[in-house]
């Protein structure tokens, strides 16, 4: 049996559970969720699902991904980007696998309902910035057979000068390079990370050296004392690229899963990072279909949604009524008759089709940006500026506003009761500390 994967890239959209909204009028409204303890159709599980498996891989990744998101604060900020970032991709691809005919049971990778401290690989945006992006890639040895995980753009490069000029990057920018191992089961995963400071230095007299200076020494391992090294990496110059891969005492180089490298850079007082995408052998081993989780819900070995709390992306499907989901891909079907709690208008076969408001202006500034925001013919669109997810009761967009701080505007466009997904922009203050930097 073929295991399909799918690509995470980005999109748009946030996890639910505030019930705090802003009115047009700038007051306060409290809605209540009402989210049901065991959803029941397909497309609520799916979507549970999905959640479930992006919710794990912030967990999991944490430490890195918690402060690689350029003008974006820690915390609960960032976590609702990654969430909604890779969510909404996560939902499409499995549409177009469905139009492709692939089964549930021919789907990975998942990470089922309930299950903590696992790790299903999939291509998730990790890290978003304006530095020049590192590409890994998995490269097989023609030897060992083994898949690496490569940056071919490093292919024999052995000096420090050399991987600054290929990368189109500066002297004192940082890679940080990061390994998922697994082990005999998905919740046995390992996340381990390598920060290498591209900035050689005599480490006896602490002067700094030419950049001819090389990368490696004789053993894989980064010469003079520039890497903040998290775990045992290995890494070798060789003809398709910079190998790199996590080792210890219980696993080899043939268990990295997925991996990374983003860069970072300090301009002042704030921190710049990369785009960068987890790269992953195509096979997660251990990886859960989505037809296996579906059946886990189902004879209720996994009930508890991963995030702690039976509110799930949207509200999606929470329709009172009665009605079918005739899209299992898409949860905010199936409402039947009456109103979606999630702001949706709860619909048999409703499906998403009204395009997301665009978000223009500078989003890099010193002193004020202006905002417009522009959507579908006869859309009204709604918009926060506190980070929180746009609702019908949030502010109503007339005209162009301006911005003085670094702020993230979401917006969605309503017509004829139903809603788009939502559009997200980050307006970034330059002069402003984003508090992001290095551990």
């Amino acid at each position: 049996m073929s295991k399909v994967g799918f690509w995470l890239k980005g999109s748009t959209g946030k996890l639910a559970g505030t019930t705090l909204y802003k009115g047009a009028n700038g007051e306060t409204i409290q809605r209540e969720i009402v989210s049901p303890s065991n959803p029941k159709t397909v497309g609520q599980n799916v979507q549970r699902i999905v959640m479930s498996t992006v919710g794990a891989a912030y967990a999991m990744m944490k430490a890195i991904c918690d402060h690689s998101f350029e003008g974006v604060k820690r915390g609960q900020e960032t976590m609702s980007l990654f969430m909604s970032e890779n969510i909404q991709k996560c939902r499409a691809a499995i549409e177009e696998m469905q139009a492709q005919g692939v089964s549930f049971l021919n789907m990975y990778s998942f990470v089922p309902v309930g299950m903590k401290h696992a790790f299903a690989a999939n291509q998730y945006l990790v890290a978003m910035g304006s530095l020049p992006r590192v590409v890994t890639t998995y490269v097989e040895d023609a030897t060992s057979h083994i898949l690496y995980p490569t940056i071919a753009a490093l292919a024999n490069k052995t000096t420090y000068g050399d991987i600054i000029s290929a990368l189109n990057l500066k002297r004192g920018d940082q890679l940080t390079f990061c390994c998922v191992k697994q082990g005999n089961s998905i919740q046995e995963s390992q996340f381990n990370f390598a920060r290498v400071i591209l900035d050689p230095t005599d480490p006896t007299t602490f002067l700094p050296l030419t950049l001819e200076t090389p990368f490696l020494d004789a053993n894989g391992k980064v010469n003079m004392p520039s890497v903040r090294n998290e775990g045992s990496f290995t890494f070798a110059a060789v003809a398709s690229g910079l190998r790199y891969w996590y080792e210890d005492l219980y696993t080899t180089e043939e268990d990295t899963v997925a991996a990374f490298c983003i860069v970072s850079r300090k301009e002042g007082d704030t921190w710049k990072r990369s785009t960068t995408y987890i790269a992953y052998p195509g096979e997660t081993v251990n990886a859960y279909s989505m037809q296996e989780c579906l059946d886990l819900i189902s004879n209720g070995a996994q009930h508890n949604i991963y995030s702690g709390s039976d509110q799930y992306l949207n509200n999606a499907g929470q329709g009172s009524g009665s009605g079918s989901n005739t899209n299992p891909t898409n949860p905010t079907n199936g409402g039947g008759s009456g109103s979606n709690s999630g702001g949706n208008s709860g619909g048999g076969s409703q499906s998403q089709t009204l395009a997301s408001p665009t978000i223009s202006g500078n989003t890099t500034f010193t002193e004020s940006a202006q905002v417009t925001i522009s959507g579908p013919d006869g859309a009204e669109i709604h918009y926060t500026t506190d980070g929180t997810v746009p609702t019908a009761e949030s502010a109503l967009y007339s005209e162009a506003f301006t911005l003085s701080a670094t702020t993230t505007v979401k917006a969605i466009a309503i017509k004829d009761g139903q809603s788009s997904e939502v559009a997200s922009r980050v307006f970034t203050k330059s002069s402003n500390d984003d508090g992001m930097g290095q551990d």
